[in-house]
């Protein structure tokens, strides 16, 4: 009997299943769809959706939540201001399944697990980046080398001179 026990197992330990859930959502959140099997794919949802809609609100604790899962500040950021501006006011209902096609060595259901308004932080990432590098207010400038007008005379070799061993 499976009375109060939720979730799928998907032939995997806990600790398999919370890093395949985390890989899932950062592909989720960085494409803005994948495609994977159907069981996957509802595995995820309700995780996908509260994470959407933390990022629509954008306050320090979806900062957080964002954060725990993806372990990158400005991709957490970069999330938030896109969710922010592309979700304004939307609380649900941000994901949608769609049916591809049969796997064909085991016939498993492959479906498209997507967001209702296509975005892609990597291309948003890759534009971003561009006009400001994220790590630039880390850049220590340092002033230019002075260089001298004086001219040095040039430097005469030093010559060894070689002992001849008595015998």
């Amino acid at each position: 009997m499976k009375h109060r026990v939720s979730g799928r197992k998907l032939g995997r330990n806990t600790n398999q299943r919370q890093a395949l859930f985390k890989t899932l959502l950062r592909s989720l959140f960085t494409h803005g769809s994948i495609q994977t099997t159907q069981a996957k794919a509802k595995s995820i949802i309700p995780q996908a959706e509260k994470l959407a809609a933390s990022a629509v609100v954008g306050d320090l604790r979806a900062h957080r939540e964002l954060f725990n899962i993806f372990q990158d500040k400005n991709f957490v950021s970069r999330t938030i201001s896109i969710f922010k501006n592309q979700f304004a006011g939307q609380t649900q209902n941000f994901t949608r399944l769609q049916k591809v096609k049969f796997r064909q060595g085991d016939d498993a259901l492959i479906v498209k697990l997507s967001f209702n308004q296509a975005f892609d932080l990597k291309k948003l990432a890759d534009n971003n980046s561009e006009k400001t590098p994220a790590h630039s207010k880390f850049i220590r400038k340092t002033p230019a080398k002075k260089t001298s007008t004086k001219k040095t005379p040039p430097k005469k070799p030093t010559v060894k001179k070689t002992v001849k061993k008595s015998k």
